[in-house]
């Protein structure tokens, strides 16, 4: 049993944690992180954000989806929670036809910021839900790519049913001034790798472009490689 000592004590060291030591002046504990009410804030609106994306996404409401995109934003240098709202789409069985081609005009202008704020698996996840999908037979498919990337098997998502549209972009100064320069890579790609055929529904850039999920590709070759070069050499088109 605490004496009545004690017990003061006990009171007195309470009042001090609650509303801050009356002698020194220092701040009460709760005081001790100001930016925390801001934070709780944030993730309280990114939560419903991904909700917003999410429901938005299963009525066809685009507009309410468009109103996500500010929250989705939020603690974008950790990611941001367009990791949650694409990892959530990837769960759901079936989206509206407007809703894919919202999308896939939101991928054409967006695309790869969304993608950097994922990792590739969760985006082409989230992908196989979101955008119209691919219902052709196989196709033989290309694309430029680092050679780092190459050694890694860690292919880009965007490939092409132009040769020359991916032999440019393996000598594109991103690809050809990487660590062992580029290669040009060419695959026989079945319907089930093949996401979305983009071009079909838009080719504003004339690439042709396919959505590849790189695990379901059997096979592929690099048929051209390409030196690094400084970004010296290439700027003067060595």
């Amino acid at each position: 049993m605490a004496r009545h000592g004690d017990q003061a004590q006990i009171q007195r060291y309470d009042s001090v944690t609650r509303t801050g030591c009356p002698v020194h002046n220092c701040p009460m504990e709760t005081d001790l992180d100001p930016f925390k009410p801001e934070r709780t804030r944030d993730k309280e609106n990114a939560k419903q954000a991904v909700l917003d994306f999410v429901e938005g996404a299963v009525s066809g409401d685009i507009d309410r989806m468009k109103a996500s995109f500010d929250g989705l934003e939020i603690g974008a240098n950790d990611g941001g929670e367009w990791v949650s709202a694409m990892r959530a789409a990837s769960r759901l069985t079936l989206v509206p036809r407007a809703t894919q081609e919202f999308f896939l005009q939101l991928c054409l202008d967006q695309g790869e910021h969304i993608r950097q704020e994922c990792t590739d698996l969760v985006f082409l996840a989230g992908l196989r839900i979101l955008l119209p999908k691919y219902d052709g037979p196989a196709i033989r498919l290309y694309r430029g790519e680092s050679f780092h990337n190459r050694s890694r098997r860690t292919y880009g998502l965007s490939w092409t049913a132009g040769i020359e549209v991916a032999r440019e972009f393996a000598q594109s100064r991103l690809h050809q001034t990487s660590n062992g320069g580029s290669v040009l890579l060419e695959t026989l790609a079945p319907p089930d790798a093949i996401i979305c055929a983009p071009f079909l529904l838009d080719n504003r850039y004339a690439e042709n472009e396919y959505i590849v999920d790189r695990r379901c590709l059997a096979s592929v070759k690099a048929i051209e490689r390409f030196s690094q070069l400084s970004h010296d050499q290439f700027r003067c088109g060595s």
